[in-house]
């Protein structure tokens, strides 16, 4: 088939699972997921408690308790104060994983101009938005 001729869902089910490989094999040296990587910079912009960082991730699939136990045995991610934080070493974790994770940003928006990219994202938000709305689940 002629990719110009694939609908849409097919290319968003099929840029999904690239960018699962791809993300899964930048932090794979560190035992990491994806979700782990989502978890972390989720918790880097701010601390959460668990329902608020399981409403922020509740479009990914994952295994969310697991994945905050995983990050607590490690030492990158404290509940003292009832919420999840990163701690020193979750920070630095977090510092050097995002440069890979940046390297991977850089090569799936090659040869894409800034407003190519931010018209995109601007596209998908919008069907998305109509398709929430034709379910009655505007927000």
């Amino acid at each position: 088939m002629d990719p110009a001729q694939r609908p849409i869902g097919w290319w968003v089910k099929h840029l999904d699972a690239l960018l699962e490989d791809v993300v899964d094999g930048a932090v794979a040296a560190d035992g990491l997921t994806r979700r782990h990587w989502q978890v972390l910079h989720t918790l880097a912009e701010a601390p959460a408690d668990e329902a608020a960082l399981a409403r922020a991730l509740a479009d990914f699939d994952g295994h969310l308790p697991a994945i905050a136990a995983d990050l607590f045995g490690r030492g990158w991610v404290d509940r003292a104060t009832g919420s999840l934080a990163l701690t020193a070493e979750g920070r630095t974790a977090h510092q050097r994983l995002e440069r890979a994770i940046g390297r991977v940003r850089r090569h799936v928006a090659d040869g894409l101009s800034r407003q190519e990219y931010e018209r995109t994202i601007l596209v998908l938000s919008r069907m998305a938005q109509n398709i929430e709305r034709a379910l009655g689940r505007e927000g």
